[in-house]
């Protein structure tokens, strides 16, 4: 799953998504934004902002830190190929 399609990358947000809902979180800014601006962008903007989401801290407490938007950037690295978006995430991944 390391190379992937944006149809690809739909399908694991709609998953990651799922899964998030099983857990009693509902992403709902990311939703919006994601309506709004596409999936990709709506990725972008929230990892390129200085500050970690809620939406971050939130799947991390649930221990589905594989299930982030940081991870899906690693994950469709095609998708994401600007280098530091990517080590952007890859950092967050790695904070305790």
């Amino acid at each position: 799953m390391t190379v992937g399609n944006v149809s690809d990358l739909e399908a694991w947000i709609d998953q990651s998504i799922r899964i998030s809902a099983k857990h009693e979180y509902h992403p709902t800014a990311f939703v919006a934004m994601r309506a709004r601006h596409g999936t990709v962008e709506a990725i972008k903007r929230l990892v390129s902002q200085g500050d970690i989401q809620s939406g971050f801290r939130r799947l991390k407490e649930l221990g589905l830190k594989e299930w982030t938007i940081e991870q899906a950037i690693l994950n469709f690295p095609d998708d994401f190929p600007n280098r530091e978006l990517q080590e952007a995430a890859r950092w967050r991944l790695e904070q305790p």
